[in-house]
């Protein structure tokens, strides 16, 4: 196993989380280190392909945590140096997490924040509940994403109805939730075999690692693919209006894109430009670009693009601001439509016992309890969301 594959490691945390990335390990059919964690022993007895810890055994048994995401925080807490221990020399996490429930609103913070202060940078992948699942278990997912926006370098959040829409129409939710489940580790997949998979144009998880070290905060994946003699510039089009790029923001506002091309060996030069030509004639002129191609004989006669795009500020026009002398502190991208949240602003990464991007008070030892920084207001640390 090679040093990227080591350092680079799938989580799921809760019960979907763990659904997800047991899904995308399957899908993958290769070398891809992954673990998950959760409180419900019975939800994970039919995960085979992965390894899953069980968390709070000694003080819920086993059980699940009846949707609490307090019970999932401290069920999390309990273990908080074995998850530690788990996931210790991991350089680049992909973190995926069904918000809504106990386990993945009240420990993925936590799990996220282990990581970080391992010196580990992070991509969140969190689903959003059907809307035939009820407002109330909406809203409480919604309350979680300040909290994990803040804890990791990237957040894409996938509301699972989009995941639904790619998928195709399904009347029942037997049908609906393996067809996202699909979709996901789909996209999923793609994106884990360009980052490790050598290729043409590298784009290796050491590039991935220099996007996240800027902590751009939310960004949004998407995924298409086409056959036939106008397959690159059909690809353009279906992924730039796939439905998991939601309504807003709009490509124009796209702060930066990490693409990725996946081909056979039948893969031309000339169409190599035509994605390059159709994609950046749909973003802004001063998107950061970059590219990278894996040649894979399976995916001969079609090409798939896996997009990982970092959105801008909300407002239009405005720009991100520069990062002040002493402070390292870059504005969180933009949202999906109908989310008014406000760009939150988090530190870049954390070295020894020390925050960095704390101002004036940088050199300042954090008040750290269980790998989490006490010096950051209450209401950001428990995900609370106040009202305007």
């Amino acid at each position: 196993m090679n040093d990227a594959i080591v350092s680079m490691m799938l989580v799921g945390v809760g019960g979907g989380g763990c659904r997800l990335a047991s899904a995308a390990v399957r899908t993958f059919d290769g070398e891809l280190a992954a673990i998950g964690f959760d409180s419900d022993a019975v939800a994970t007895r039919g995960i085979g392909n992965m390894r899953c810890m069980i968390l709070g055994a000694k003080r819920f048994d086993g059980h699940g945590t009846g949707g609490d995401p307090v019970k999932g925080r401290s069920a999390a807490q309990d273990d908080a140096e074995a998850v530690a221990a788990a996931l210790a020399g991991v350089r680049l996490a992909v973190v995926v997490t069904a918000l809504g429930g106990g386990v993945g609103n009240g420990a993925t913070p936590l799990v996220l924040n282990t990581l970080r202060n391992a010196g580990a940078h992070t991509l969140c992948l969190a689903t959003l509940p059907f809307a035939f699942e009820g407002r109330e278990r909406l809203t409480q997912a919604e309350r979680a994403l300040p909290l994990i926006e803040e804890a990791s370098d990237g957040l894409v959040v996938l509301p699972l109805d989009q995941l639904y829409a790619v998928a195709g129409a399904h009347e029942t939710l037997a049908d609906a939730m393996p067809q996202a489940e699909a979709v996901f580790s789909a996209a999923l997949t793609l994106f884990w075999r360009l980052v490790t998979t050598p290729g043409f144009i590298a784009l290796d998880a050491e590039s991935l690692l220099a996007v996240l070290a800027q902590g751009r905060g939310r960004c949004r994946l998407a995924v298409a693919s086409a056959a036939g003699a106008a397959r690159a510039t059909e690809a353009v089009a279906r992924l730039c209006r796939s439905p998991l790029l939601g309504k807003a923001p709009p490509l124009q506002e796209v702060q930066a894109i990490t693409l990725g091309v996946l081909a056979g060996g039948d893969l031309r030069l000339a169409e190599l430009s035509e994605i390059s030509k159709h994609m950046q004639a749909a973003l802004a002129r001063g998107c950061e670009w970059r590219m990278g191609t894996v040649l894979d004989e399976r995916y001969a006669g079609s090409i798939h693009l896996v997009a990982l795009l970092f959105d801008g500020p909300r407002q239009p026009g405005a720009r991100l601001p520069e990062p002040a002398a002493e402070e390292t502190f870059d504005a969180a991208g933009g949202s999906l439509a109908g989310d008014l949240r406000p760009a939150a602003r988090r530190p870049r990464g954390r070295t020894g016992g020390r925050l960095q991007g704390r101002g004036r008070f940088k050199d300042v030892e954090a008040t750290l309890i269980n790998g989490e920084d006490l010096d950051r207001p209450t209401y950001l640390r428990l995900g609370i969301v106040l009202d305007r």
